[in-house]
């Protein structure tokens, strides 16, 4: 659903987007004027893979996941975007249809805007430009985590390192993380290419080794140095 936010809720929104908090009040207000504004259901698309339109969005409330389906149907996880976050800027940069589909895991508020807007406001700003290469340079390198993960850990291990990747965020002390809301066993299985069975497996086998406790609200990670300790066992 679209919507006309009042000017200082829409600028204050904006704010809290990470490529733009370089930019003055004036500057963020005549932004947020030039938005599509719009509160997106849980489960809602928002995008859809291959498709050829080009609005960059502004995560403001909310999260939404990027996900897209192998030919046979298997959902795969790229990322989960949260307040602050930006999506759809690669279509607006090189024209070509989009990469992946973005659903909304909560009730979203995302503000849009044309390619054309987008691409003025990096040429106008390079602080903007510098704010999004350091965002494009984070989710490479995060690729290339995965991609190092997917050709040498096993099933087990993938979901290790994706509860380490999920605690970066979720810090609740010097050796402990507290991920909330939970991941469903679906979703971190797409996000490693496993399977919910395995997700389920080794979930146990950390709650009987004392490093993780798992409820439907949080997965609490009580050693994160005992977890990161399983992945290097394997790996030698």
């Amino acid at each position: 659903m679209s919507e006309n936010s009042g000017g200082s809720v829409s600028a204050s929104a904006l704010r809290q987007i990470r490529i733009l908090q370089a930019l003055d009040d004036s500057q963020i207000g005549s932004l947020a004027e030039q938005c599509t504004w719009s509160r997106c259901d849980a489960a809602r698309e928002i995008l859809t893979h291959e498709t050829a339109s080009n609005e960059v969005y502004f995560v403001c409330s909310g999260r939404v996941s990027a996900k897209t389906y192998s030919e046979k149907g298997k959902e795969i996880t790229f990322a989960e975007l949260s307040k602050g976050d930006t999506f759809g800027e690669l279509a607006a940069l090189d024209g070509r249809p989009r990469s992946s589909s973005v659903v909304a895991l909560d009730e979203t508020l995302v503000a849009s805007i044309n390619a054309e807007l987008f691409n003025r406001l990096l040429s106008e700003n390079p602080s903007v430009m510098r704010a999004l290469l350091m965002e494009l340079t984070k989710r490479l390198r995060e690729a290339d985590e995965k991609l190092f993960e997917f050709s040498a850990l096993n099933t087990g291990n993938r979901i290790h390192a994706e509860l380490l990747r999920l605690a970066r965020t979720h810090p609740a002390g010097p050796n402990q993380a507290s991920i909330s809301p939970a991941p469903t066993h679906a979703d971190l299985a797409s996000r490693t290419n496993s399977t919910r069975e395995s997700v389920t497996r080794a979930l146990n086998n950390l709650k009987k080794k004392g490093i993780v406790d798992a409820s439907r609200q949080a997965i609490t990670i009580l050693d994160l140095e005992g977890l990161a300790t399983l992945i290097r066992d394997t790996e030698e």
